[in-house]
């Protein structure tokens, strides 16, 4: 099964049929939790030189990487080492799925390490000042700050035009979403795993079974396959993102404001076969063995309140979405993943 496809094209180019686009797209994240999207306005070289960036900065030394880890701020900036995000309890999430479409069996944390660099404009003050901290440059990538803020960018982009076309389909005003995620804690935050060490063995989570706790999650194109996703309505299909689009998928925060009319994306990172196999033609032309999955958070901001909006706020699941500030969610959902537990333990 493939997932639909939209094209931003129309709405930015309010052609006659934008209004279609636009409910159609509300009815597609509804279904499936995750849609494809085509911006002209993404560059795929850029993607690729991304990519370059991430995969020599995951390559280096352990020691090195480390320096850049900030756990006394729940690794909200920085890097975060493998083996130390846990995915949370989905057992009764499970039970509703098909034995053919359960996801990989895991057990422990994930083996995968992330890096977390903030995008967009921020407000000065916020309860929630953690979420704000300064960002972590890495030392000897003198092109750091460049490339991550160019692509960030990018696909913020791409996410508020998203937004606005989801407004709309969605019978809110066109701003409503937009607005909420003016000032958020973006977090372009690109995962990499070492399949020096796990690229030969089919079946191996890198990122176990789990949702984002975003608004949206948005993301570009990885040089190894592996990501499958979990439609609406319980299927697991595999994810293959072509070329020039981009994924966007359904977090916590979109269930939130819409009362559970739009559910949020589940997904997995595993080594496929066909990883296996991306790994040995790589090895023969001695390329890089990191599989670097470009991903970005995109986030309501923190002191704005999650409620159902319009109405959803009148829906049979209202009650089970009570009011409270993103930024609390956020902390609620980092503890539930063993982030802010104290340094040392």
């Amino acid at each position: 099964m493939k997932l639909p496809s939209f094209s931003v094209e129309k709405f930015l180019g309010n052609a006659s049929d934008a209004f279609e686009e636009c409910s159609s797209l509300a009815e597609a994240l509804h279904t499936y939790g995750s849609v494809i999207v085509k911006d002209s306005r993404i560059d795929e070289l850029e993607n690729e030189s991304y990519l370059d960036l991430m995969e020599r900065y995951f390559a280096q030394p352990k020691e090195e990487k480390l320096n850049d880890a900030r756990a006394e701020l729940h690794y909200q900036v920085g890097t975060t080492p493998e083996l130390v995000e846990y995915p949370r309890d989905m057992s009764e999430e499970l039970t509703s799925l098909t034995a053919n479409n359960l996801p990989t069996p895991f057990d422990g944390p994930d083996k995968k390490w992330r890096f977390q660099w903030r995008i967009g404009a921020r407000r000065e003050y916020t309860k929630f000042p953690e979420l704000l901290a300064e960002p972590v440059i890495p030392e000897n990538f003198p092109e750091w700050k460049q490339v991550m803020d160019s692509w960030g960018q990018k696909l913020l982009d791409a996410v508020f035009t998203v937004s606005e076309m989801l407004s709309i389909g969605l019978g809110l005003g066109a701003s409503t979403l937009p607005e909420l995620i003016r000032f958020g804690t973006h977090l372009l935050s690109p995962t990499g795993s070492d399949l020096n060490l796990y690229g030969d063995k089919p079946g191996t989570v890198l990122a176990g079974f789990h949702y984002d706790i975003s608004f949206l999650t948005i993301h570009g194109r990885s040089r190894f396959p592996g990501l499958y996703l979990w439609t609406s309505e319980g299927e697991r299909i595999p994810c293959k993102i072509p070329k020039g689009c981009l994924l966007v998928q359904s977090g916590a925060q979109l269930e939130y404001l819409t009362g559970g009319y739009i559910k949020k994306g589940y997904y997995e990172i595993i080594v496929s076969e066909d990883t296996c196999e991306m790994v040995k033609r790589r090895k023969r032309r001695n390329d890089h063995l990191w599989a670097v999955h470009p991903t970005m958070y995109v986030h309501v901001e923190p002191d704005r309140v999650l409620q159902p909006l319009g109405e959803f706020s009148h829906g049979i699941q209202a009650d089970w979405y009570p009011p409270i500030y993103a930024g609390e969610q956020v902390e609620e959902e980092l503890e539930s993943i063993r982030l802010t537990r104290i340094v040392g333990n």
